[in-house]
């Protein structure tokens, strides 16, 4: 193509010095024209190299002459300013031109940049061009450098974006500031504190239907008005002056205070009071919200009162009882009078609760509360300190004398049965009085001494039979029982409690058959505590059934011991106690223990006391059938001293009876012993069962058991109780 443009040129030349006129003479006046022009033309051939560009083109791209681009395609030219992307594009449209049909064009936007550097966008339009044959020789453009268009339209569509977004912003601020002013005319009507709003000079311009509800005032009623309509004069002009003067420096105020109804009920009140303010710092209204907290005082006046008394008999309690004793006991201390403390306790009031249920043991407290109060005076202090404890404080009491005349008279009032859902209920109590200033001087210790002698009465004088007057010898006896309580749980979790065995011998053979496991209190510095020093105490803390249930593992465990030493052929008896027997796993425990040291069930006898057996005997039968039926031998031990029933006694699944020492101590001097020692061991017999005496020192004794047909024999005569090693090597000496 270029080849026939340069042809055109020289004969164009040609004809001209001929003088004749050439159609190329019109081309050169073409390429006049679009230099000329300040839009860019180009040509390029079907290869897409530049074939011809105008002098606009050149300057728009930064280039001198047309021979720094003809030849060339734009990669060429143009890859180290422009960006791949903007010259794939501007050959993907070329190649579309040259596809188009004659007289059709494509539009394409492009950039470009010049010289410096900055951007230049045209608009061009493409098309093909065809020689006299039709045949496409090349394509052509058309561009426009329209940069500053589209600058501008960039700033008006970041202004109209911008101006969108402003709209669109205060649309939204609109919609909020609506939904929020709906809200809060929403919440003006409903919230249940009452509210009011007065210009700058304290004039009700509004209120809400709570304040309505609250004061009894509607917006006719206070609209002008100031609210100090609502003063109770229950506060004096400081306080207002106070309430304005942080109105004024703050800008709010809040706190609680009393006004009046429309009724005139005056009525407690919280109030907050805050100041609105305009743009110029100026106070244009006031916010005031109040709610009736007339429910809230009657419930911290109730929470109050209960903090110091009982909630079910109203009386005051332990915490109120004791400062007022203080307080009396400072009275007396100027005017040198006395102060009697009676702590008073139900007998037995657990029985009530558990056959009657707790409703009925509650309105026995109450009714027994009401029943003190009548014999009382308004002087004294009457108080309930515990679950079914009472205290009452006697104010300047006479003598010794008037003290047991008050508590008889207290006794009297309880001889009348309490009648509740039908039932006659009938109460004993336990009283104990320390004085004021002979037992002690302050209140605390004063109720301690009380107690103790309460506690006193029960464990030694029976329930419901007298009073008892605290002495010192109680406080011993009280602190002994604490140390010694201390020292058992101490023994049991140190394992300090341990079997010693005493033998039981066939006496015709002189053979060990079995032993007695006996409790042993060995302290850790080898000290040996006699039965006798814990067993009571062990009992009364509830703790002998912990020792028992010692007793037994450690002896099933010595057992194992003495069956690996030889003596398979032993049977160990184990006293256990009425916490044991209450304890509805108490069987599968036993059983367990003797599995887990392999011991046969039936090398194991239960020792029980004839007085425990027969306390709920029905259930005792049950629990020791269980026991029998897997192989262990059941004992009764001291037998013949307590209550036991023959009837009850056949049907006992026992096999063995236990003579009880007391008996075989002078069957030697006594007949009357001898006669029951026959008795027992005639009766066992006749039944089947094993007889045992125990508590044997003399030959003389063995010799008479013997004819009577006991021969199996437990006592000092053969052996004291021995720990397990001396027991062991008495084992090696008699079998």
């Amino acid at each position: 193509m270029k080849n026939k443009i340069h042809n055109a040129n020289n004969n164009a030349k040609s004809s001209t010095d001929k003088g004749i006129t050439n159609p190329l003479e019109h081309s050169n006046l073409v390429l006049l024209f679009l230099n000329s022009a300040d839009h860019s033309a180009i040509i390029k051939d079907t290869s897409f190299r530049y074939v011809a560009v105008n002098k606009a083109f050149l300057e728009q791209v930064g280039l001198k002459n047309d021979d720094q681009i003809i030849g060339k395609t734009i990669y060429e030219v143009f890859t180290n300013t422009t960006l791949k992307e903007e010259l794939d594009k501007i050959n993907k449209y070329d190649q579309i031109a040259l596809g188009l049909p004659k007289g059709e064009n494509i539009s394409i936007e492009f950039s470009i940049p010049n010289l410096d550097g900055d951007e230049r966008i045209y608009s061009s339009k493409r098309f093909a061009i065809y020689d006299e044959q039709d045949q496409v020789i090349g394509i052509g453009s058309l561009s426009i450098n329209i940069t500053e268009r589209k600058i501008a339209e960039r700033e008006l569509a970041k202004v109209r974006k911008e101006l969108k977004e402003q709209i669109a912003v205060q649309e939204q601020t609109l919609h909020k500031a609506n939904k929020t002013l709906q809200f809060m005319s929403h919440l003006f009507e409903n919230t249940l504190d009452g509210v009011i709003i007065t210009d700058a000079d304290g004039i009700a311009q509004q209120i809400n239907p709570a304040f309505t509800e609250i004061t009894g005032y509607t917006l006719d009623d206070i609209e002008g008005q100031n609210p100090r309509v609502l003063k109770s004069d229950n506060h004096n002009k400081k306080f207002y002056e106070e309430m304005w003067a942080s109105l004024t420096k703050t800008g709010k105020w809040n706190g609680e205070l009393w006004n009046r109804r429309k009724n005139g009920e005056i009525y407690p009140q919280r109030l907050s009071i805050t100041a609105i303010y305009d743009s110029n710092n100026r106070v244009t209204h006031y916010l005031g919200i109040n709610n009736d907290i007339s429910e809230i005082k009657r419930k911290d006046d109730k929470i109050n009162f209960y903090a110091y008394h009982d909630a079910l008999t109203n009386l005051p309690n332990r915490r109120l009882f004791s400062d007022r004793l203080r307080t009396e006991i400072n009275r007396c201390q100027r005017r040198n009078c006395q102060i009697a403390l009676l702590y008073i306790d139900f007998d037995d009031f657990k029985k009530v609760n558990d056959s009657l249920g707790y409703h009925v043991g509650d309105e026995l407290l109450k009714r027994f509360s009401v029943r003190i109060k009548e014999v009382i005076h308004e002087t004294d202090l009457f108080a309930r300190i515990g679950s079914d404890e009472f205290a009452i404080a006697v104010i300047d009491f006479g003598n010794v004398n008037s003290l047991m005349v008050f508590a008889r008279k207290i006794r009297n009032i309880l001889q009348k049965p309490f009648r509740i859902e039908g039932h006659d209920i009938f109460i004993t109590i336990s009283i104990g009085i320390a004085t004021y200033p002979d037992d002690s001087e302050t209140a605390e210790t004063l109720l301690q001494h009380a107690d103790t002698a309460m506690h006193q009465m029960k464990g030694e004088s029976g329930v419901g039979s007298e009073v008892r007057f605290y002495t010192s010898q109680m406080l011993v006896r009280a602190q002994n029982k604490i140390d010694m309580e201390s020292a058992i749980r101490r023994g049991l979790a140190s394992n300090e409690f341990i079997p010693f065995y005493q033998a039981k011998v066939d006496s015709e053979t002189g053979k060990v058959v079995g032993m007695e496991a006996l409790a042993r209190w060995v302290k850790p510095n080898g000290d040996i505590v006699p039965p006798g020093d814990f067993i009571e105490f062990a009992e009364l803390l509830n703790l002998i059934g912990d020792i028992d249930s010692q007793i037994m593992e450690i002896s099933i465990k010595d057992m194992a011991t003495f069956k690996n030493a030889g003596y398979d052929d032993l049977i160990v008896s184990v006293n256990v106690s009425s916490k044991e027997l209450e304890d509805p796993l108490f069987s599968n425990k036993v059983i367990k223990t003797l599995d887990k040291y392999k011991l046969n069930n039936n090398q194991l006898e239960i020792e029980i006391t004839e007085s425990l057996i027969m306390k709920n005997v029905e259930e005792k039968i049950k629990l020791l059938e269980t026991l029998s039926a897997t192989g262990i031998r059941i004992s009764i031990d001291d037998f013949g001293t307590g209550y036991s029933s023959l009837s009850y006694l056949k049907k006992l699944p026992i096999n063995t009876l236990k003579i009880d020492r007391s008996f075989v101590n002078d069957i030697l001097s006594d007949p009357n012993d001898m006669a029951i020692v026959s008795a027992i061991i005639s009766m066992a017999g006749k039944m089947g069962l094993n007889v045992i005496a125990e508590g044997v020192e003399h030959a003389e004794q063995i010799e008479l058991l013997k004819i009577e047909g006991c021969t199996i024999i437990q006592g000092f005569y053969y052996s004291k109780p021995l720990p397990k090693e001396e027991f062991l090597t008495f084992l090696r000496e008699h079998n």
